[in-house]
C-alpha cells in the first residue's frame, strides 16, 4: 500500500515540471496575489476532455487506485484537478470546481481507456476485440471506434473487472459473466477466445415506459394489454432476435405490473433490474444439470409468477400459470418450432401432442425484431388456442405495418382462446344431456 504523502505527490508537478513541460502563463508565489488578467471562466468542453483523459492515464498508472475509499480517491482528483487548472492558468469558481471534480469522480469506472465510452449516454454498449479494436454501439448499430488497447491496458481492465465485479470470477474459467454496478460485463479468455481476451460491457437499460415508447419498441396500447396480461397470469413468450431488447421488455413489463405479488426470476446471466421484496432472483446455469433439480425446488416456495429470462424453453415450466419466458427466436414460426421441439425432445412426446401441449399451455407470443435501422420494434404479437388437430392455431391480435400498428386486442371473453375453450366445454356438456323422447 502507498503512503498518502507520496500518492498525493503523483498527483502533483514540481514548478520545475511545470516550467520545462508547460508555456510560461503566470508565477504564482505564496505572497503574491494571483494577476488580474486570470479572470474566473467557465471550462470548455475540450479542457474537460483533456482533464478526464489525464486523469485516466494517471490512475491507470496507480495499481492501488481502488484500493482507496471513495472520500480519498476524491481528495486527490481534487489535488489533481486543481494542479492541472492552475498549469493552464485557468481560474473558476468553487461551485464550477466542485461540479468538474464530481464529474469526473463518477466517470472513473475504473475500466482504463474505456471509461470515456461507458460514461457517454448514447453509447448502450461497448466490444473490445483483444487488441484489435473496440466497437460501441448507439441505437442499435455498431461502430468501430478505430481505438486499439496494448497488453497492458487490457490486463488493468481485467484486473479491475474481477476486482470490481459483484461476484467474483473463478480464475480458472474462460467465460466470466459479471455484472459490475448498472453494467453486464461478459468476458471470454484464451484459449476459448483465440485472439486474446474478449470484453462485452452492455449498460443497464432503463425500466421507464417512456423510454421503451420514445424508442419505439411497442406502444401504451400494446403496453397496456401486455401488463394486464401479465397481471392476470397469463403464459407468455417473448421472442426475438439477439440483443432486440428482450430483457429490457420484459424488466419493463415486470416492474409495471408484479411488484406486489410472489414471483421467481430465473436468470442465466443477471441483467434484470427490478426490484421488490416479493422477489426471489436465481441464476442459472443451463448446460449444466442443476436446472431442473433448482425447479423442482422451487416449486415448494409456491410463487404466483414465474420468470424465466435465458433465452431458452424449458418445457415443463409452462404447466404453471403466470410465467413469462425469453426466446431466442426470429419469427413467430420459429419461437413454436423452438417449443414443439423442446417438448419432443425433453419429455419425449409425440409431434401431436407436443404441439396441443404449447397451444394450451401459453397464451401468447410477443415477437421482436430488430430493424434495418438499428430499432427493435415488436413486430407481432399472436393468440394461441388448444386445437383438436395436429395443426397450430394461433390468431395475429397485434401487427406492425409501415411503423404503425394494426391491433385486434382480445376482451377477456372474445378472445380466440376463450371462445375455444366455451366451445369445448358446451360439447362435454352436451354429452350429460338427456334429449327428451
Amino acid at each position: 500500500m502507498l503512503q498518502s504523502s507520496k500518492l498525493s505527490s503523483r498527483f502533483k508537478k514540481s514548478e520545475n515540471e511545470l516550467q520545462s513541460n508547460e508555456p510560461k502563463r503566470f508565477v504564482l508565489e505564496k505572497t503574491v496575489q494571483v494577476q488580474p488578467d486570470l479572470e474566473e471562466t467557465s471550462l470548455d468542453e475540450n479542457l474537460e476532455t483533456e482533464l478526464k483523459k489525464a486523469l485516466l492515464q494517471k490512475i491507470e498508472a496507480i495499481p492501488v487506485w481502488f484500493e482507496y475509499t471513495p472520500d480519498r480517491q476524491k481528495e486527490l482528483i481534487k489535488t489533481f484537478v486543481l494542479n492541472r487548472l492552475s498549469a493552464e492558468g485557468k481560474t473558476v469558481s468553487d461551485n464550477e470546481a466542485d461540479l468538474l471534480i464530481e464529474k469526473l469522480f463518477t466517470s472513473v469506472m475504473g475500466f482504463g481507456p474505456l471509461d470515456y465510452l461507458i460514461v457517454q449516454d448514447n453509447v448502450s454498449a461497448i466490444y473490445v476485440n483483444g487488441t484489435n479494436g473496440v466497437f460501441i454501439e448507439i441505437s442499435g448499430k455498431v461502430l468501430n471506434t478505430e481505438m486499439k488497447l496494448n497488453d497492458k491496458q487490457m490486463n488493468f481492465i481485467l484486473k479491475n473487472i474481477s476486482n470490481l465485479a459483484d461476484v467474483k470470477p473463478d480464475t480458472k474459467d474462460f467465460i466470466w459473466n459479471l455484472k459490475v454496478r448498472d453494467m453486464n460485463i461478459s468476458v471470454i479468455l484464451p484459449p476459448v477466445s483465440v485472439n486474446g481476451a474478449n470484453i462485452i460491457i452492455k449498460k443497464a437499460h432503463s425500466t421507464d415506459i417512456n423510454s421503451l415508447l420514445d424508442k419505439g419498441l411497442l406502444n401504451r396500447e400494446l403496453f397496456d394489454f401486455l401488463v394486464s396480461a401479465i397481471d392476470s397470469g397469463k403464459n407468455i413468450v417473448i421472442s426475438g432476435d439477439i440483443n432486440s431488447g428482450k430483457t429490457a421488455l420484459l424488466d419493463t413489463l415486470v416492474s409495471s405490473s408484479l411488484t406486489n405479488k410472489r414471483t421467481v426470476l430465473l436468470e442465466d446471466v443477471p441483467q434484470m433490474s427490478f426490484r421488490s421484496d416479493n422477489i426471489t432472483k436465481f441464476a442459472v446455469n443451463t448446460l449444466s444439470g442443476d436446472l431442473n433439480i433448482l425447479l423442482t425446488n422451487i416449486l415448494s416456495m409456491s410463487p404466483e409468477h414465474f420468470i424465466v429470462d435465458i433465452n431458452t424453453p424449458v418445457s415443463w415450466i409452462s404447466d404453471y400459470k403466470g410465467t413469462v419466458i425469453t426466446l431466442r427466436a426470429g419469427s413467430v414460426d420459429a419461437a413454436l418450432t423452438k417449443l414443439v421441439s423442446s417438448m419432443i425432445a425433453e419429455e419425449k412426446f409425440t409431434e401431436k401432442y407436443a404441439k396441443g401441449k404449447v397451444l394450451s399451455d401459453y397464451d401468447y407470443i410477443v415477437q421482436i425484431n430488430k430493424m434495418s435501422d438499428g430499432v427493435s420494434r415488436i413486430t407481432s404479437v399472436v393468440e394461441l388456442t388448444p386445437a383438436r388437430t395436429a395443426a397450430l392455431s394461433v390468431r395475429e391480435i397485434a401487427k406492425l405495418v409501415d411503423n404503425q400498428y394494426v391491433t385486434e386486442i382480445p376482451q377477456p371473453l372474445t378472445s380466440l382462446r376463450a371462445e375455444s375453450l366455451i366451445s369445448q366445454a358446451g360439447s362435454m356438456a352436451s354429452r350429460f344431456v338427456q334429449v327428451e323422447d
